[in-house]
């Protein structure tokens, strides 16, 4: 690296340290206005080498999805001030670019378009508005309230010291076989908390003019968990709305960690499936299990493994139906039957808005990935174990807005997915992994 690299890389990092100061002192949210969204396509080394050379983060540039290998296509925010550096790199290297988002503020506005940050004490929880943690949490203790089948289970604390809350709804206690939902536990990703509790609040008020619906209610034990991330969560709502991480301090100017790189599987500082920089977006971590909230999790989920046959997680946005496994390319002895499970699942979820998804496992999908909760789900318990990428675009209209869906798409993304998981149990219990007496790996 030459001197004017490093001047480079020590002004970036400066400026990404004073933001985060900056942050905190301000207590406003960060803005984004005229920053620009490009999906661009990797065909080359030199492309590749280049793309993950850039410094991220707050004040800088920030991707949708990480840089990995060849072939893929990411999509990258680019501040005004470095458009022209941005377009220089493109033309000097070849890369295929394409505009997807213009302002980035815009979409920001319209996820709250009248509200401030903050949730108004007097606004009724409903499925038009994304809430804050609080906000979240009493909505679910307001369903142990009024259902019988209804308790909540308290998996931890966060970094921060917010509960990590969920609810298991079971209406024949040991008699059902289990499914878990692991919701949110990238911050960014509002629209699958927001799912996760539209999908459990259809669960409850199910009727017998919703057979479908009511036979998920009646006949799995489910365990939902809506907002793993709490504190990335809040720090998104209230401070820099593309937060991703945790929360937890990683050296002098640095935090959090990506926690959906930090489980004990195949787990990785740095190589194909994650960073070893604690200030790039999917940082593994010091160690294993270093977060108190993957720690936590993975303990609870230990605690009722005979209670579990099915393991989903919620994620955004891409489109995507994911299977293990995420560190190597080669298939799990699962494959087949964890194939058909999954074209049963995207054919569903099409059929009621015309959304499309494709599948397959991590590795080949998307990107390698090391240390996630799917693949050490399916290794530690042996279980199946999907992720959802949800919509990235407004299927009616065309609009792309990746990671800040407007309001109005979550109760369509929702009623897709809850379609999708009707479809997804029923091939499952017809391929023997939802019977009480199934042998798992």
């Amino acid at each position: 690296m030459d001197l004017l690299q490093r001047n480079m890389k020590f002004r970036e990092c400066s400026l990404v340290f004073l933001v985060v100061v900056f942050a905190f002192i301000s207590a406003e949210p960060y803005r984004f206005d005229d920053f620009k969204v490009f999906r661009v396509k990797i065909e080359a080394k030199e492309q590749l080498e280049i793309l993950k050379s850039l410094k991220t983060g707050p004040n800088s540039y920030e991707y949708f999805d990480e840089p990995q290998q060849i072939g893929q296509e990411v999509d990258v925010l680019i501040p005004p001030f470095l458009q022209s550096d941005f377009d220089a790199m493109i033309k000097k290297t070849n890369i295929k670019k394409k505009l997807m988002i213009q302002n980035m503020q815009d979409l920001i506005d319209k996820e709250r378009p009248d509200k401030p940050y903050s949730q108004q004490e007097d606004e009724e929880f409903g499925w038009t508005d994304y809430y804050d943690t609080q906000t979240i949490h009493e909505w679910l203790y307001s369903m142990e309230e009024l259902y019988d089948e209804v308790t909540i289970i308290k998996a931890g604390t966060t970094y921060e010291g917010r509960d990590i809350l969920g609810v298991n709804i079971n209406r024949r206690p040991g008699q059902n076989p289990g499914i878990f939902i692991e919701s949110q536990i990238h911050a960014r990703e509002w629209i699958t908390s927001a799912s996760a509790t539209w999908i459990i609040n259809q669960l409850l008020t199910a009727t017998d003019a919703q057979p479908e619906i009511k036979n998920l209610a009646d006949n799995i034990n489910w365990y939902i968990f809506p907002l793993i991330n709490a504190d990335g969560y809040e720090y998104s709502r209230n401070y820099y709305r593309l937060w991703r991480k945790t929360r937890s301090k990683q050296g002098f100017i640095c935090q959090g960690v990506d926690p959906n790189r930090n489980w004990d599987v195949y787990w990785e500082k740095g190589g194909i499936g994650s960073s070893a920089n604690m200030c790039d977006i999917n940082f593994a971590g010091p160690e294993a299990f270093s977060e108190i909230e993957t720690k936590s999790l993975s303990e609870y989920i230990l605690s009722i493994r005979d209670n579990i046959h099915f393991y989903i997680g919620f994620h955004c946005a891409r489109n995507m139906l994911l299977l293990p496994w995420g560190h190597t390319p080669n298939p799990t002895p699962l494959h087949p039957q964890f194939m058909e499970i999954a074209e049963a699942t995207v054919k569903a979820l099409h059929a009621r808005h015309g959304t499309n998804y494709t599948y397959g496992p991590i590795y080949t999908t998307i990107y390698p990935a090391t240390g996630s909760s799917e693949d050490w789900v399916y290794h530690t318990l042996g279980i199946p174990s999907f992720t959802y990428e949800f919509r990235e675009v407004n299927t009616e209209t065309g609009e792309f807005y990746g990671y800040t869906a407007p309001p109005d798409q979550i109760v369509p993304n929702s009623e897709e997915v809850l379609d999708s998981l009707i479809a997804l149990v029923a091939k499952a219990r017809e391929l023997g992994f939802m019977s009480l007496n199934v042998r798992k790996l």
